[in-house]
């Protein structure tokens, strides 16, 4: 298991809270890292602001890297809130997407099988 933060405060919570071996904390930023070998899944609630700014593009380079480390087959799947604008993003880096469920201003989005590298 990969988690990848650029936040190295949030890694080291990562640490003291799951000290299991098998969790890889990698400190780099999600759009630049590439998995060791391809990933079967990508869970990931990305975020979106810089300081107080609503800025989705964060959560569609992180949907690109998503594709980028997946195999052919690979899935993803991600939380995300409702008016954040991630579908034409999975349309052009995954052949299928879905919405999984909606609820309190969320939703759960699957997609799989990534297009043509991302990155």
């Amino acid at each position: 298991l990969y988690c990848v933060e650029a936040d190295h405060a949030a890694l080291d919570c990562l640490n003291k809270n799951c000290p299991d071996p098998r969790v890889r904390a990698e400190w780099q930023d999600v759009a630049q890292w590439r998995a060791p070998r391809k990933l079967d899944a990508v869970i990931m609630n990305p975020p979106f602001h810089i300081g107080r700014a609503a800025e989705p593009r964060l959560g569609q380079d992180f949907i690109r890297a998503a594709a980028a480390n997946l195999t052919p087959r690979g899935r993803l799947f991600l939380v995300a809130n409702r008016s954040l604008p991630y579908e034409t993003t999975l349309s052009t880096c995954f052949k299928q997407w879905q919405t999984l469920a909606q609820a309190n201003g969320f939703k759960v989005l699957t997609a799989e099988r990534p297009l043509a590298r991302q990155g």
